[in-house]
């Protein structure tokens, strides 16, 4: 199930404060150029009153996310406001243009649930916003992808949008560590790339582990983009918190079957 609300408005003079920084160990981020090619294309930054997150496409008209970044969680929360869409801003430009969100969905058990930290259920921080153009046949969109092993090990890479320096920015690692609900990395995570896609990379030097079969039950996006690379496995939701792998990585929600059907109901 999920919870929807209705978008009106665009942003105007948005001004995200940046967060606390969750960086373990080296800075790994490197800007990535030019954003008008696939996949960068498809990675959105995705702007609200009073706030930034990352986003990226998964149809011509729909924009996945981490939930907070579209409502607060918990039965008390709010829905956020404002929210626009800019696939493959540069830092100075969008060269595909913004669209604004006319609805958003987040799972019942984000504005239902009351656990810590952030109002919602941890394992339910995901959710859409659909757009009002399809943007998304000019970006093309990211593959979601569930493994059918283990994926500790497995090479990753996320793209996104962070708040304490301009334009879009990559980060290799690998998953350090994983349960039902949750990948462990450590990607860095600052204010802004909270929504960011966690997805295999093209491992072109094969340092990586053998990566695990996975079913993909996306339609495979429009040329320019090949099916099924790059595949998303999570979206990066958090910092540490708490105990074990959670206390010493960042987290990841990842992708599972039911949360991509919900995916494929709310494109």
């Amino acid at each position: 199930m999920s919870t929807t609300a209705p978008v009106d408005g665009t942003a105007v003079g948005v001004t995200p404060a940046v967060g606390i920084e969750a960086i373990l160990g080296p800075d790994t981020r490197v800007p990535v150029g030019p954003t008008t090619t696939f996949p960068a294309s498809a990675v959105v930054r995705l702007v609200f009153t009073g706030g930034q997150c990352t986003g990226f496409m998964i149809s011509e008209r729909t924009v996945a996310t981490a939930a907070h970044c579209l409502h607060s969680g918990g039965s008390s929360g709010t829905w956020r406001t404002n929210v626009v869409a800019y696939p493959g801003h540069d830092g100075t430009t969008a060269p595909f243009g913004g669209c604004a969100a006319l609805r958003l969905f987040v799972p019942s058990n984000w504005t239902g649930a009351n656990n810590a930290p952030g109002g919602g259920d941890p394992a339910f921080d995901y959710g859409a916003a659909q757009l009002n153009c399809a943007i998304g046949t000019r970006t093309g969109w990211l593959n979601l992808g569930y493994p059918t092993q283990p994926v500790t090990g497995s090479c990753t890479r996320t793209q996104g949008y962070p708040t304490d320096r301009p334009g879009q920015w990559a980060s290799d690692d690998a998953v350090r560590a994983e349960d039902a609900a949750a990948l462990y990395v450590r990607h860095p995570l600052v204010s802004g790339l909270d929504g960011s896609p966690v997805y295999y990379t093209p491992d072109p030097e094969d340092w990586c582990p053998v990566r695990p079969p996975l079913v993909v039950p996306c339609p495979c996006p429009p040329p320019p983009c090949v099916c099924p690379t790059p595949t998303v496995l999570g979206i990066l939701s958090r910092g540490p918190f708490g105990s074990g792998p959670s206390a010493t990585n960042n987290i990841a929600v990842r992708m599972t079957l039911p949360i991509i059907n919900n995916f494929m109901q709310w494109r």
